[in-house]
């Protein structure tokens, strides 16, 4: 047998195998003599019919059966003559015999040669975990919110409407003399509404007209409120324009947030001292661990900067299946249809196969940089010590 190898593009070779005389018979033998042991010829005894029958009846599943069984016998000591080192075989082709010799051609992904990055002495920057005041006032804010109670106000009380608050509104836009109802008919939402209940918080509804609320009376009316549309993601029509709103108040739910006694009681604490003590010592663990989340993602962005390289377009294939069947997963979740993957397409693959090529050369550099240091764990408690690794051999 010999090999001649030639170097393709992105981690792939071209592994040429060639057999001679002996060889091939050698193989052509072996599979007639399975075919006499199976094949069943009229007349004939299983193993007693002649060999030239056997090859005019079976010609082509011979053909196959030596084609399969050359290369069989000959890839993996063929690999191993010429030295490389195998992520998967992508394609055979070429595949010739007869009885003086045979050859096919094949298409291996090798493992790619690259110079391990050095890992130690890498500047990750170190921030502060602690948490103030502001921050632990903050979520106490936010657990009294779970537990408010709201009240209807009164007309003639003259109380406004402010952060928190439910309101009933009646609102309408237009776009210089047209509604937008009329450039944007699937809009009804962000064009018109009466009797529409929102609370008056970010993210709950349009923010111009959440803001142009706070502060309004129950039957009071504003015009003249300004919204500008984003160019990229509202409707068709609207995209980038600018629009006036008339906004009524027709009605106010106060919210009422329970008093610091009312708190500890509800979240079954001893006082308000300890509750705001539990409070501090769970945001300052949350703010460690997010810390130390992105002191090992600076760490993979570092290791990655100083070893740019190619890897096996197979095992990006496969790194990409895994991402994309995530990402559809999470898309459904979320109420994605099928009209955004087919909207998107090209990017979300784009994407995909930028983060599963990153994905598969960490996987190299974490690999390489094991085997310098001699960490022995299966993958992922691999990964995990040779990040930890890095990091204890950082600098701030």
């Amino acid at each position: 047998m010999k090999t001649e190898l030639k170097a393709l593009e992105k981690c792939q070779v071209q592994l040429t195998v060639k057999l001679d005389g002996d060889e091939m018979k050698a193989v052509i033998k072996d599979v007639e003599k399975a075919f006499i042991r199976e094949a069943h010829i009229p007349g004939f005894r299983p193993g007693k019919a002649p060999i030239d029958l056997i090859r005019k009846n079976y010609a082509s599943g011979i053909k196959e059966e030596t084609t399969r069984a050359m290369f069989q016998k000959n890839y993996a000591p063929a690999v191993k003559e010429a030295g490389i080192e195998e992520v998967s075989l992508v394609d055979v082709k070429d595949v010739e015999f007869t009885t003086e010799g045979g050859s096919f051609v094949a298409i291996v992904d090798v493992k790619p040669k690259f110079k391990l990055p050095s890992y130690k002495g890498l500047k990750i920057a170190e921030a502060n975990a602690t948490i103030d005041d502001a921050a632990v006032a903050d979520h106490l804010k936010r657990l009294s919110v779970g537990f408010a109670k709201y009240e209807d106000a009164k007309a003639e009380d003259g109380s406004v409407a402010a952060e928190g608050d439910f309101v009933q509104i009646d609102y309408s836009g237009v776009v210089g003399k047209k509604t937008i109802l009329e450039i944007a008919p699937d809009a009804k939402v962000i064009a018109e509404g009466k009797g529409f209940w929102t609370s008056v918080e970010e993210g709950r509804f349009i923010p111009e007209i959440l803001d142009a609320v706070k502060g309004m009376k129950i039957g009071e009316e504003k015009t003249g409120v300004t919204v500008k549309f984003d160019k990229e993601n509202a409707p068709e029509g609207l995209k980038g324009e600018k629009a006036e709103y008339t906004v009524k108040v027709a009605a106010i739910r106060h919210r009422i947030l329970p008093t610091d006694a009312e708190l500890v009681e509800k979240m079954k604490a001893e006082s308000f001292d300890a509750l705001t003590k539990t409070v501090r010592e769970q945001l300052e663990k949350s703010a460690v661990q997010r810390e130390q989340v992105r002191r090992e993602n600076e760490a993979v962005e570092a290791l990655l900067k100083k070893a740019d390289f190619d890897v096996p377009g197979s095992q990006v294939s496969r790194a990409m299946d895994g991402y994309l069947n995530e990402f559809a997963q999470r898309a459904q979740y979320s109420g994605l249809g099928a009209d955004y993957f087919e909207k998107n397409r090209e990017q979300i693959l784009k994407d995909a196969e930028e983060i599963a090529t990153r994905q598969v050369r960490l996987w190299y550099i974490i690999d390489a940089i094991a085997t310098e240091e001699k960490i022995e764990a299966k993958d992922e408690e691999r990964g995990k010590k040779v990040i930890e690794l890095v990091l204890a051999n950082a600098k701030a």
